[in-house]
């Protein structure tokens, strides 16, 4: 009975860690509000930010924008602490581009970046992301 005990303590003091520890970020699900300003590179004007709400919850991580680039495919999300991190890859009429993302959350506040290039033109696009939840989904 002794020996029992002493397996069980330490294999429940690791459940108990890995639980805590990748369970995600600090990131409370609903509705967020987020804005993205956007700069490109060789644009003599500046572009006016984009405001959009988005339902976020727990495996649905990345926040996406009301794009006109064309069809985009998200791949390689990772989970680092509170930062998500994940790659882009479009295809659209201006042709592909391909970028990368990350966001940190803070409970109920996010700030990141997305940088996309376009692949045909070489014209680089940089994006600042910032958001916070504003209620429950719908």
């Amino acid at each position: 009975m002794g020996r029992k005990i002493f397996w069980v303590i330490p294999v429940l003091s690791v459940a108990m860690f890995c639980g805590t520890a990748f369970g995600g970020p600090n990131m409370k699900p609903g509705k967020w509000e987020i804005t993205t300003e956007t700069e490109m590179t060789g644009m003599p004007m500046s572009i006016p930010a984009l405001t959009h709400t988005q339902c976020l919850k727990e495996g649905d991580l990345v926040p996406q924008g009301n794009t006109t680039v064309g069809d985009c495919a998200i791949s390689d999300v990772k989970v680092s602490g509170d930062t998500v991190s994940w790659k882009l890859t479009c295809s659209g009429k201006n042709g592909p581009m391909k970028g990368a993302g990350k966001v940190t959350y803070k409970g109920d506040a996010m700030e990141g970046s997305m940088n996309m290039m376009m692949e045909g033109a070489g014209m680089e696009i940089k994006n600042k992301l910032k958001g916070r939840r504003i209620g429950e989904c719908d």
